[in-house]
């Protein structure tokens, strides 16, 4: 009796099993509230990348968030010994009639309705626009206006693009190249290069952290200045300091440097747990270089405590811009930041008279650290097994 044995057809491919990433990332997205942190991190980073257009040249729809709405007023001139119409004063201004109309009652009273060959004084003096400083939240401003007019909607859309960029790169300068890099090196390589690392991140973290950013922020901030022109005048750029890149790259070499030391001691620690692990053992064993053992089999062991610590930092940094620039040592203007919507609020008076111009700011920036330190427990929770 001869056996059969069934041919497994050619075209049958075996199929791949779920990567990690993948399983992790359905693990995430299965959480509720890492959905709700993502969905409101993405958007508010979005509002800020958004406006990133405004700089081409490109019209975004939203009011110049430099722009006063005051009240103009101008004259009406004389030609040739005799004023002009008001047909005339419209059309170089750009104003409607219905619009002087509304906003010159006491020329109407004196003058009559107002129309094209109406003609009136040389040097009668017209209101163009009202006055629209500290207006609380309208159809019109949907936040409200501060004290020089300016609309807070489209200060707080500037601002997020001030804190994305200042906060992703900080934090990856930071977090990733210097304080994960280090830490990596110093746990896996020990000994004399172990001591170097160290040693220096104890002398940075020795000084308070606060007082030696808002001192090499202050010291730098006249010599960088310098350089940005200097770099503006031999490359023919001139949108460098306009744009506030200047403050951005300040912010971010200073909180860099004063962060970095306690990540790195953070990943050394955790690096040194898992330096003696078998699969790293058997990795030397074959013949693997330092920066493979770095990069493919250390960093996947720690990487939920950098996940947590990423998303943590972005919020840290986001906070640290505000104090910076609310002691006069950040951001300046006209460049919009979240630090410069908290310094132009006012004190306590100020708040009790217009609470809207300290309630844009700080519920911005609640939202948002309280959203990325969400997201950070949410993916501790799927990445660690230690926390399950």
């Amino acid at each position: 009796m001869t056996s059969r044995v069934e041919a497994q057809p050619q075209w049958a491919i075996p199929e791949k099993s779920e990567s990690p990433w993948m399983r992790a990332l359905r693990a995430i997205l299965r959480k509720k509230i890492a959905v709700v942190c993502i969905s409101v991190i993405v958007v508010l980073y979005g509002a800020g990348a958004y406006t990133m257009l405004d700089a081409f040249g490109i019209d975004i729809g939203l009011q110049d968030p430099n722009q006063s709405n005051l009240s103009q007023r101008r004259s009406i001139r004389e030609v040739d010994g005799s004023p002009e119409t008001l047909g005339a004063f419209t059309s170089r201004l750009g104003v409607e009639i219905a619009t002087l109309n509304q906003l010159n009652p006491e020329v109407v009273e004196a003058y009559g309705p107002l129309t094209e060959e109406t003609l009136l004084p040389a040097r009668t003096e017209l209101v163009l626009s009202g006055d629209e400083s500290l207006q609380g939240p309208s159809t019109r401003h949907w936040f409200g206006t501060d004290r020089n007019g300016r609309d807070l909607f489209a200060r707080a859309m500037f601002a997020l693009r001030t804190t994305l960029i200042i906060s992703v790169i900080a934090v990856l300068f930071g977090n990733l190249f210097l304080g994960l890099g280090l830490g990596l090196l110093a746990g896996y390589r020990g000994g004399l290069v172990d001591q170097i690392i160290m040693r220096i991140g104890d002398v940075m973290l020795a000084m308070p952290g606060l007082l030696f950013l808002i001192v090499v922020v202050t010291v730098f901030r006249d010599p960088w200045e310098e350089w940005f022109r200097a770099i503006e005048a031999a490359t023919g750029q001139e949108w460098l300091i306009a744009q506030g890149v200047d403050d951005y790259v300040l912010i971010v070499f200073a909180t860099s440097l004063v962060g970095w030391a306690g990540s790195a001691r953070f990943y050394r620690a955790q690096v040194l747990a898992l330096r003696e692990s078998d699969y790293i053992l058997a990795a030397e064993t074959v013949g693997a270089r330092t920066p493979r053992v770095l990069i493919r089999h250390l960093f996947p062991g720690i990487l939920p405590w950098f996940v947590v610590g990423f998303s943590a930092s972005l919020g840290e940094i986001a906070g640290s811009e505000v104090v910076l620039t609310w002691l006069g040592i950040g951001i300046t203007p006209p460049t919009a930041s979240f630090g410069i919507l908290v310094e132009n609020a006012g004190g306590r008076t100020s708040f009790l008279l217009y609470p809207w111009l300290m309630a844009v700011p700080w519920l911005f920036l609640l939202v948002l650290m309280l959203a990325f330190n969400l997201l950070g427990d949410a993916i501790n929770d799927v990445l660690n097994p230690r926390g399950r």
